[in-house]
C-alpha cells in the first residue's frame, strides 16, 4: 500500500530502476529481429550447400542467388504472416495465465530460450547434416524457424502488455522511449556493428563473393579486372564473355562468422532479458493486474476490435508507419541512397547511422517530456507534424540530385592524399533535415508503444475486460502482416521503376538512371504519406492526456468494489465519469509554486497548444465537471480493508471531516466495523 497511501488507490508507480531496465526486454528481441537478416545469408551459404566455396573466398553462383531471392520474396513473407497470425493466440493465452511466477514472466523467459535454442539448433546443430540430405536441411531450417517465430512473439508480446501492471502514471509510461533508445544502441547498433564491422575483418571471416548477370552490368573483362584488385580470380568460373555481370563482396557468412555471433547473439539477449525479468518481478503479481471476473473468449476479440475505436485509430497509424519505416530505412535503400547515387556507401552509411542516433536522442527527450505532460497522444501528434515538415526539405534535396554535379552529391571526407573533411553545403543540409525528420519520426514510432497500454486501460474502461495480451498482439499482427508487403514494395518502386536492373540494390551495384526515382519515392513519399494518415488518425484519436487520467480513475474504483464483492456489470453502470469517483482514487497533482510570488503557477497556452487543441482536440471528450463532485461512495459491504485503511487515515487526519466521497452512514459502519476489528 505504499504507493495507495501517497498518491491514491489504484495508482500504480514503479521504481526508477524498473522504468529504465524493463525496455531492455524490447532490447532482447531487437537483438534476434537485427540477426535475422543473416538467416537468408545462412540460408545461402549453408541449404545451398556453398559454404566451402564462402570460406574459400570464391564465388556464388547466380543460380543460388536466384534460390535466396525466392527465400526473401516467398518463404521470409509467408512466415512473417505466419508469426502475425500466432500473436493473437498467444495474447489470448497469455490474458489467461496466472501462475505463482506471474502473468508475464514465464512468457519473457520461455520465449527467450525458445529464440536461443532456434538458432543454435538452425545454425551450429544442424549444420552437421551432409550435402545430400540438402531436403533435411531444409526441414530442419523450417522447423527451427518457426520455433524462432513462436518465441519472438512470446518475449516480444510482453513489451507492450507487461506496461499495464509496471505503471499507469502518464509520466514513467513516457520514458519508455529513452530507455528504449539506449536498448536499441546496446541491441540493434551493436549486432549492426558486429555484423558489418568488426567480423568483416579477413582476420577474423574470410570475405566471400556473390556474382549475377545483369543486363547493365559489367564486361567480363572490367569484372576481372576490379575483382581481381581485391584477390578474386574469377578465370575459372565459366563466366561467359559477351554477357555483363555485377557483384557484392563482403563477409562470408559461413561457420566462423555464425561461431561468433550465435553465442553473441544468445548470451547478449539473455542478459538484457535477465534484466527486465528483475524490472517487472515485484509488479507481476495479481493485485497490478486488471480485473475480468472471466476471462476473454475468442468471440471478446472481435468485439474488442469492433468496439474499442481507439485501438483501430492507433493500429491504422502505427501499421502504415511501421511500413513507410520499413521500406526506408531498409538496407536495399540505404545501397540505393548512398551507394547508386551518391557512390560513397561504404564512407557513408555508419556515419550518417551514428549522427541519426545523436537527433533521435534530442527529440526522445523532449517527446518524453512532452508525452509525460500532455499524454502520449500529444507527442504522436506534434512530432509526426515535426517529421513531416523536415522531410519537405529531404524531398527538395533529393528533388535537386544530379548525377553529373558533385555539388548535389554527399561527402563528408576524403582518403585520397590523406584524411580531410569535403563536407559541402548540400550535405550540411541533409543532415539537419534528415537528421531531424528521423529523430522526429522515430519518437512518434516508440511513442505508440506506451500508447497500447494506455489502449489497454480504455477497453477496461469500455468492456470491463483486462487483455493486455490479446491487445499488446493485435498491434504486433498489423505490423507484422503490412511489414510482410516491404520486399513486394521496395520491387515495384524500384525493380520495375529503373530499367535494366533485374534485382534489387547491394553493395556494387552501379548507379542507373531512374534510381532517382525510386530513391524520393521510398525514402521519402512513402513514409510522408504514412505520417499524413497518422496525423489523420491522430484528430480521430481520443485518448488524450486528461481523457486517460478519467479513464484510470473509473477504473480503479471500479477494481476495488469488484474485489470487495461486486459485480463487474453492477461497477460498470455504477461510475462512469471521473466526477462521480471518490476521492481517494484520484491521484492529487503537486502544485507547482513560484519562487517568487509563492503562488501556484498556471500553464499558458502557447503557440504548440493553440494549433493542437484546434486540429487534434475536437475528437476528444472530456468530463466537464470537477473530479469527486458527484461522488458515489463503494457501498461498505464492498469496502475492502485497503480502502477502509485510507479513509479512516483521511478521517482521522481531518480530525472527524470525511472526503466528500463518504457518507455519514457509510462512515458510521466503517467506525463500528473498526472497533469489531474491520471487515469480517
Amino acid at each position: 500500500m505504499e504507493n495507495v497511501q501517497q498518491q491514491a488507490i489504484g495508482h500504480n508507480k514503479a521504481k526508477q530502476w524498473q522504468i529504465a531496465l524493463f525496455p531492455f526486454n524490447n532490447a532482447a528481441t531487437n537483438v534476434y529481429f537485427a540477426f535475422y537478416t543473416y538467416f537468408t545469408y545462412y540460408a545461402l551459404m549453408y541449404l545451398t550447400g556453398s559454404t566451402g566455396a564462402a570460406l574459400a573466398g570464391t564465388v556464388v553462383s547466380a543460380t543460388l542467388a536466384i534460390t535466396v531471392s525466392m527465400f526473401n520474396g516467398i518463404f521470409a513473407p509467408l512466415m512473417r504472416v505466419f508469426d502475425g497470425i500466432t500473436d493473437p493466440v498467444l495474447g489470448g493465452i497469455m490474458d489467461k495465465t496466472k501462475t505463482k511466477f506471474g502473468k508475464f514472466r514465464p512468457f519473457m523467459i520461455i520465449g527467450n530460450i525458445m529464440l536461443a535454442l532456434s538458432i543454435i539448433l538452425m545454425m551450429v546443430v544442424f549444420r552437421g547434416i551432409p550435402g545430400s540430405l540438402s531436403a533435411l536441411r531444409w526441414v530442419c531450417f523450417i522447423v527451427c524457424y518457426i520455433i524462432y517465430v513462436l518465441g519472438y512473439t512470446c518475449q516480444c508480446a510482453v513489451t507492450k502488455a507487461g506496461q499495464t501492471c509496471l505503471t499507469n502514471d502518464p509520466k514513467q509510461r513516457s520514458q519508455f522511449v529513452i530507455w528504449n533508445m539506449i536498448g536499441q544502441i546496446g541491441s540493434i547498433v551493436l549486432v549492426n556493428i558486429m555484423t558489418g564491422g568488426v567480423l568483416t575483418n579477413e582476420a577474423i571471416c574470410p570475405k566471400g563473393l556473390i556474382i549475377n548477370e545483369a543486363d547493365n552490368g559489367m564486361s567480363l573483362a572490367a569484372l576481372a579486372a576490379e575483382l581481381g584488385a581485391k584477390g578474386f580470380d574469377i578465370s575459372n568460373l565459366g563466366l561467359v564473355a559477351d554477357k555483363t555481370y555485377t557483384y557484392v563482396c563482403g563477409a562470408a557468412y559461413g561457420p566462423q562468422f555464425y561461431n561468433i555471433m550465435v553465442p553473441f547473439v544468445v548470451i547478449l539477449s539473455a542478459v538484457y532479458t535477465i534484466m527486465a525479468v528483475a524490472a517487472i518481478w515485484e509488479k507481476d503479481k495479481p493485485q497490478y493486474w486488471g480485473v475480468s471476473e472471466k476471462p476473454a473468449k475468442l468471440k471478446d476479440y472481435v468485439g474488442i476490435i469492433k468496439g474499442n475505436k481507439e485501438m483501430r485509430w492507433l493500429v491504422l497509424s502505427s501499421g502504415l508507419n511501421k511500413l513507410a519505416s520499413t521500406v526506408a530505412t531498409s538496407g536495399t535503400v540505404a545501397f540505393l541512397l548512398y551507394g547508386c547515387l551518391m557512390g560513397d556507401y561504404n564512407g557513408l552509411f555508419i556515419p550518417f547511422y551514428a549522427l541519426c542516433f545523436v537527433f533521435m536522442g534530442i527529440f526522445f527527450l523532449w517527446g518524453s517530456s512532452t508525452a509525460g505532460k500532455k499524454g502520449q497522444k500529444r507527442g504522436v501528434a506534434q512530432f509526426t507534424v515535426f517529421a513531416l515538415l523536415f522531410y519537405i526539405g529531404v524531398l527538395i534535396l533529393l528533388c535537386i540530385y544530379n548525377h553529373d554535379n558533385p555539388a548535389t552529391w554527399l561527402s563528408l571526407f576524403s582518403m585520397e592524399g590523406g584524411f580531410h573533411l569535403t563536407i559541402n553545403a548540400y550535405t550540411i543540409l541533409f543532415i539537419i533535415f534528415y537528421g531531424c525528420g528521423y529523430g522526429a519520426f522515430n519518437c512518434c514510432d516508440q511513442l505508440t508503444i506506451p500508447m497500447v497500454a494506455d489502449c489497454t486501460d480504455y477497453e477496461t474502461y469500455r468492456s470491463g475486460n483486462y487483455v493486455p495480451g490479446i491487445m499488446g498482439t493485435i498491434f504486433s499482427l498489423v505490423d507484422k502482416v503490412i511489414s510482410s508487403l516491404q520486399t513486394l514494395l521496395l520491387t515495384l518502386f524500384i525493380v520495375v521503376l529503373v530499367p535494366g536492373l533485374n534485382a534489387l540494390p547491394a553493395e556494387g551495384t552501379p548507379y542507373m538512371p531512374g534510381m532517382e526515382l525510386s530513391t524520393i519515392i521510398c525514402f521519402c513519399l512513402l513514409p510522408m504519406a504514412a505520417w499524413l494518415v497518422t496525423t489523420f488518425c491522430m484528430t480521430r484519436y481520443g485518448l488524450s492526456g486528461k481523457r486517460l487520467e478519467e479513464i484510470q480513475a473509473v477504473n480503479a474504483v471500479r477494481k476495488a468494489a469488484v474485489q470487495g464483492g461486486m459485480s463487474m456489470e453492477e461497477a460498470m453502470a455504477t461510475w462512469q465519469t471521473i466526477d462521480q469517483v471518490p476521492a481517494e482514487f484520484i491521484p492529487k497533482k503537486k502544485p507547482r509554486i513560484d519562487k517568487k510570488t509563492g503562488l501556484e503557477k498556471v500553464d499558458k497556452e502557447n503557440f504548440l497548444d493553440k494549433i493542437y487543441n484546434k486540429v487534434f482536440a475536437r475528437k476528444e471528450k472530456v468530463t466537464s465537471a470537477p473530479p469527486s463532485s458527484n461522488a458515489i461512495p463503494i457501498p461498505n459491504e464492498y469496502m475492502t480493508d485497503e480502502v477502509r485503511a485510507v479513509v479512516n487515515a483521511r478521517f482521522e487526519k481531518h480530525d472527524g471531516e470525511v472526503s466528500a466521497a463518504v457518507t455519514e452512514e457509510t462512515k458510521t459502519e466503517i467506525q463500528t466495523d473498526s472497533e469489531n476489528g474491520g471487515n469480517e
